[in-house]
Formats: C-alpha cells, structure tokens, sequence
C-alpha cells in the first residue's frame, strides 16, 4: 500500500514559484504522476490524506482523472480540512472507501474569479458569466454523480460557501464514514505506533519539496547520503589535463569529463570527450596498424610531391587559358607552321651625312664665287 499525503494547495508547475517565493509549497498534477510512477508494479492500493484547501481548476481535475485512472484501488480520508478542488480529488475514490476524522471540515462553492484584471466590458462580463456557468455546470455534474445525491441538494450547499462537519458530509455523500480517535475504539487496528519498528514496507510519500524529489528520483533519502563527486585528473600524451568525475577504477563511456575533444592517454587509448560526456574510448592501435599507417603516410608523402612538380604555376595556367580561348591547339600548330618571312635587310652602308656647320671663307675663294656671279649674270637672256 502507498501513502500519498496532499496536504497542499493545488498549483500548476508553472505557479509554484510563486508559492515558494511566500515560503509555502503546492501540489501538481506532475507530482502525482511521479508518485504513481514510483509505485511498484505489483502494488495497487493508494492511501490518500487530505488536508488542503484547493486552488488550480484544471489541475484538480487532472489529479481526479489520472487517479482513477491509474487502476488502483483508491482510499481517501480527510484529515484537517477539505475544500473547493481538493473535495474533487477525494471523490475519486468510491464511496466506501471515503471517510473523515471527526474534527475534518469540508466546504464546496460555485466557481468564482478571485479579481478581474485590466478593462471591464459588457463583452468580458458576458464572457466570464458563460464560462463560469460552464465551469459550475461540470462541477454540479461531477458531486451529483459521485454523491449520489440530487442536484438541488449539493447546488444549495455550494451557495452557503461554508465549512460544514463529517456529519453534513456522510448526508451529502461525500464520505461513509468517520474514523474515530484510536484510543475511542479498542478494535480500531493501531497504525505505525512505531514508526522506526513498524513502518511498512512499501509506503511512499511525495516529498515535500523539489530537492527532496531530486533525490528520491537518484535513489536517496537525504542530501547527505549523497556520495561526493571526485574529479580525477588524467595527464595524456601530449601533457594536457582531462578531468573525469570518477574517485576510483577505469573511466568508462557516460562519464562525465572536460573539456570536449580528443585525447590520446599514455597508454595510447583515444578519449573523446562530447558535449561534457565521455562518448567513446578506442583502444590503442597494434604494432602492425602503426606501422601500416606509416606506410600510409609515407605513400601519401610521396603523391603529394609527386602532385608538387606536376604542378603549374598562375602563368602557366594564364597562358593555357589563353590558349584554349584562340582555338586551342589547332590554332597552337597553324602559328608554328606559318611561313611569314621578315623583310629583306639593306647591306649597302649608310653613310651618314656631316652636319650643315658653317665653314669659313678665304678671300680667293670669295674672288672666284663673285667670278662666278658675273659669268651668270653675262648670260643670262634680257
């Protein structure tokens, strides 16, 4: 049998940090689907306590269907007070197995709007009036068939919105029941008198808080039962640190380590480190492997400078292209095999001719020119 104790408000997740902020806690739809996820297989009775006043509509009937849902058998018994969504959830068990204790206190009312926010309109009005109606309608609906009780009945008991005994809860159908006080009933059974010699096996609480379902989750019933993580710090060939959280033994895959990379240990494992995580772990390569991967190498040394002297230049590949652009090598052999011949050269000397300088003139040379003049001169026709 597993023991679930809603002694909270009810809240979606996405409220709760509100609640924590004020220093109180809530419950979620999520935290009753981790419990039922906790439970064992083998185990189909749920014990449900139930002191809360409500809160969160759609989260109250969530909880209301997965628990009856969950195919278990459901008990609920009200310990303190029961109101607004938690008296739904405690219908979700049947009506035998619904009981109280004498000084319980239960209160059911119609759905209301704690505060409107932003502009009010004639269209919102009408607006949140419809969805109220609705939202009162499926309340109605839910308490008629789970009380067995008529419908004028309960919608009476929710307009008075006040808290109203076990005695007025058996009438309504909302229990079978009261639990009296132990020492009132010899033969009432004695429950967990002794908690650290009598508790029973297979009861399961939801915690309290988150850390303390962190920890429930990883297995562990207190924060000091949580081993210390110890970092262990590996040297690889190259002289560089990975640090793997590992206190003792071989480093496996999925432990964690940083940083992310590959490193080759001095032993010649490879490490690859993704993402914080250690992925993979190759062994070291044989003497054969090594020396085939350096003849490998070697080989592809070779081809690499066999590509080297094979390889042009830019103006080599200019001039090709050039090349192809004119024709290619049709036109590359019609310009070698071409049969233009230069002109001719000329082998006669040139002889260059003196520059015009003026020379001086002797005074017999000066008497034959005037000579000369007049000898024209004689001759000329008149």
């Amino acid at each position: 049998m597993a023991k679930l104790f809603i002694n909270k408000d009810i809240a979606a997740d996405a409220d709760k940090m509100k609640y924590w902020l004020t220093g109180e806690d809530s419950m979620s739809f999520t935290d009753i689907q981790y419990f039922l996820d906790w439970m064992p297989s083998d185990d189909n009775r749920v014990d449900i306590e139930i002191h809360s006043c409500g809160g969160d509509c759609t989260e109250g009937y969530a909880i209301y269907d997965a628990l009856r849902a969950s195919g278990k058998e459901i008990s609920c018994r009200v310990v303190g007070k029961c109101a607004s969504m938690a008296t739904v959830i405690l219908l979700a068990a049947p009506l035998e197995r619904r009981t109280a204790y004498e000084h319980a206190e239960l209160l059911i009312h119609e759905p209301y709007i704690p505060s409107l926010k932003g502009d009010v309109t004639l269209e919102r009005i009408q607006e949140i009036a419809s969805g109220l109606t609705v939202e009162k309608e499926k309340m109605l609906t839910l308490y008629v068939e789970r009380t067995g009780k008529s419908r004028e009945e309960i919608e009476v008991q929710m307009k008075t919105e006040s808290w109203f005994s076990p005695e007025k809860a058996i009438e309504l159908g909302f229990i079978s029941s009261i639990v009296p006080a132990i020492s009132a009933k010899a033969n009432e059974p004695i429950i967990n008198q002794n908690p650290k010699g009598m508790a029973k096996e297979n009861e399961v609480t939801v915690k309290q808080s988150l850390i303390d379902r962190l920890l429930a989750k990883c297995g562990y019933a207190k924060i000091e039962d949580v081993p210390a993580i110890v970092g262990k710090v590996i040297t690889t060939s190259t002289g560089d640190e990975l640090n793997v959280e590992r206190d003792e033994g071989e480093i496996q895959v999925g432990d964690s380590a940083s940083p992310d990379g590959e490193f080759v240990l001095e032993d010649g494992r490879t490490v690859v480190v993704t993402d914080g995580v250690i992925t993979e772990i190759r062994k070291p390569a044989s003497d054969d492997d090594v020396l085939a991967l350096r003849e490998e190498i070697s080989r592809l040394a070779s081809e690499n400078e066999e590509l080297k002297k094979n390889a042009k230049s830019e103006d080599d590949m200019r001039i090709l292209a050039t090349v192809k652009k004119a024709g290619g090598e049709p036109w590359l052999n019609k310009v070698a095999s071409s049969h233009y011949s230069p002109a001719g050269r000329n082998t006669q000397p040139v002889v260059k001719k003196p520059e015009n300088k003026e020379q001086p003139v002797s005074l017999v040379q000066k008497k034959l020119e005037e000579a000369r003049e007049k000898n024209k001169k004689r001759y000329q026709k008149k």
